[in-house]
């Protein structure tokens, strides 16, 4: 009961539990699919890992850190309902995918339809509720929550028997959900960080950057929903560019051989690291280059997944009163995420099944010794002593 009223005490405790057995949850489905060797769900599997690893943790950070980007006041009393409403979409989604059940899977996907366009509209009328000057992160955070509506209400047709709804789908989850929220929380928090860190650093995050960065995301969806592979290819190229130079900018060698070395913000600017490589293999990709789904897994695993990994970890040790200092297991095991990702992206470049089996067992792994290290946080009082 006391675990219970903790996890109702502050959004980053309940958000970041519901997302930690989610992400369990999900990553055993899918190893246990590659293991059995019967038919995978590889059309459902491309939409639920997304939508169901990250939103959750997104709203973790999100009313954790939003309302103080805006500073507004966050009731907490939809919390518990809004999160376990979209974690039981999941879970009735992977239930309903196995007994083939699609009136079960449209329930699914409506839950978590419902529970987003809630939280949505909760941002939306903290955004407008604040009196700050400087609401470009908030008002970027609402158009690509806005675009996260979109993603589950074409997944949702797609379910009910619209095909052509996948592809559609497929390319609003990724660039005008996901990683515009990844790229928004980037272009905040990394120099923010760095500043406070790196010794005579010079913080550069111009507006326009932020913006440039989606709207060319949105243009990439366009032109994969649309085909138009030139398009796809230039975008793809002029973010490739755009990223190599912003990690220079933002001082990744700077951060690495830093003495002493704050592996937290390594972390952070090691996962960024990710993004030229991304973009550069969705290029290639559009251009022709047969490499399966190596960029989509190269974003979702390499960046997103290493990223989300860093900022977690670093949320949980700083709103639980503890040190922000990376242990050398969590920094075995972030490394370890890194190769694991490679491994992936390899299995798809050069169509090895095995090197797929492998990267899906090390991710499962890796992951239920991070989840067991972040878990027990949640459920204890600061050690601190203060609230929240």
């Amino acid at each position: 009961m006391n675990q219970l009223r903790l996890l109702a005490k502050a959004p980053h405790r309940l958000y970041f539990s519901l997302g930690a057995l989610a992400l369990l949850v999900l990553f055993t489905w899918w190893w246990l699919g590659l293991r059995s060797g019967a038919a995978l769900a590889v059309p459902l599997h491309a939409l639920i890992m997304p939508l169901g690893v990250f939103p959750l943790f997104i709203l973790g950070f999100t009313f954790t850190a939003g309302p103080r980007w805006l500073s507004v006041e966050a009731s907490a009393h939809l919390f518990l309902l809004h999160g376990t409403t979209y974690f039981s979409g999941i879970l009735i989604l992977l239930l309903a995918s196995s007994l083939h059940l699609i009136a079960l899977q449209l329930s699914g996907f409506a839950l978590m339809l419902a529970a987003w366009c809630a939280v949505t509209l909760r941002w939306a009328k903290l955004v407008k509720q604040s009196q700050v000057k400087d609401k470009k992160h908030a008002i970027a955070l609402l158009l690509s929550m806005c675009g996260g509506i979109a993603a589950l209400l074409a997944s949702f047709l797609w379910i009910g028997g619209i095909s052509s709804a996948w592809m559609v789908a497929r390319q609003l989850v990724f660039f005008t959900f996901l990683l515009p929220i990844f790229l928004t929380v980037c272009h905040r928090m990394l120099p923010f960080f760095s500043s406070n860190v790196l010794p005579n650093y010079q913080m550069w995050r111009p507006t326009s950057l932020l913006f440039c960065w989606i709207a060319a995301c949105w243009l990439i969806a366009i032109a994969g929903m649309t085909d138009l592979p030139l398009i796809e290819a230039l975008c793809a190229s002029l973010l490739s560019l755009s990223f190599a130079n912003t990690s220079w900018r933002w001082g990744i060698f700077t951060c690495l051989f830093a003495r002493p070395q704050n592996r937290l913000l390594a972390m952070l600017h090691l996962s960024f690291a990710w993004l030229p490589i991304v973009f550069a293999l969705q290029a290639a990709s559009a251009l022709g280059a047969q490499i399966g789904s190596a960029m989509v897994h190269a974003l979702a695993l390499g960046f997103m997944g290493t990223m989300l990994v860093g900022f977690v970890s670093r949320v949980s040790f700083g709103h639980s009163g503890r040190p922000l200092q990376v242990s050398r297991v969590l920094w075995a095991l972030y490394l370890s995420l890194h190769a694991a990702a490679i491994l992936r992206v390899a299995a798809s470049i050069g169509h090895y099944a095995f090197l797929m089996q492998i990267a899906a067992s090390l991710w499962l792994a890796l992951l239920l010794i991070w989840v067991g290290m972040m878990l027990p946080i949640y459920l204890q009082p600061r050690v601190d002593g203060q609230p929240g």
